[in-house]
């Protein structure tokens, strides 16, 4: 395990959580790490790479969305025991958003637009419309291991936060944009840890609006899209985007 741990290069303070998710990423793709075994400790990843908690747990997280990895509440990280979907389909080439470039560009606009609005959400969110969004994020708990209905709940909360800010414009946008949103959630949540992390991600978005935070709100929901740019990030440098 420590000779393992030596390959590892400490990391330039720029853009740390991708940096050190692709890391990882290709360690384990080159077989490092084997299916099904424990990752080293949080403490000892941390010491290896030259970062702290926050920047490798955003990293982790990232790895867990793309079915890399599989996180336990309490009991570490470990390599996925089977390949995500992500490495054995050609899921960036159907749908709206069909190239790398679109995908990113999308994704880099609705982290712009939706961490804004979750801000202004907080401020004039009713307390009909929070009891409407917890409705989802308990039907999303009951429905990860069905994909199909889970991306649809996904949207229903992006959409109902719009509706929620009170501003006709923004709403317009969400609503204008609806297909690629549809099709970037579904391309989202191919496997199950991606899924259950969303349900956290939501979770924590819900409880800042629930407090009438707005920069609480904001800081949660761009937690939320960043996990997905991530993940895309290291299926591009690794060339898993192709069929």
């Amino acid at each position: 395990m420590s000779k393992l741990l030596n390959n590892l290069d400490p990391l330039p303070r720029a853009t740390l959580s991708e940096q050190v998710a692709k890391q990882l990423a290709s360690r384990i793709t080159a077989g490092d790490w084997k299916p099904g075994e424990k990752l080293p400790s949080e403490a000892e990843l941390c010491k290896a790479l030259g970062v702290g908690r926050s920047s490798l747990r955003e990293a982790l997280t990232s790895l867990a969305f793309i079915g890399l990895i599989r996180v336990r509440a309490g009991g570490g990280s470990y390599v996925a025991e089977t390949p995500s979907a992500y490495f054995t389909s050609s899921w960036l080439h159907s749908g709206t958003l069909n190239s790398e470039q679109a995908l990113v560009e999308f994704a880099e606009a609705r982290l712009i637009l939706e961490t804004e609005l979750a801000g202004i959400c907080a401020e004039r969110i009713t307390d009909a419309e929070i009891d409407e969004l917890n409705a989802l994020v308990e039907k999303m708990r009951d429905s990860t291991n069905r994909p199909d209905e889970f991306w649809k709940l996904d949207l229903s909360f992006h959409i109902i936060m719009g509706r929620a800010a009170k501003n006709k414009v923004l709403d317009n946008i969400l609503i204008g944009v609806r297909d690629q949103m549809r099709d970037l959630i579904s391309k989202s949540l191919l496997v199950q840890e991606g899924m259950e992390q969303a349900v956290v991600q939501h979770s924590r978005v819900l409880d800042a609006l629930r407090q009438h935070n707005p920069q609480k709100a904001r800081e949660a929901m761009r937690q939320h899209l960043q996990s997905f740019q991530r993940g895309y990030k290291v299926l591009f440098a690794g060339g898993h985007g192709e069929d």
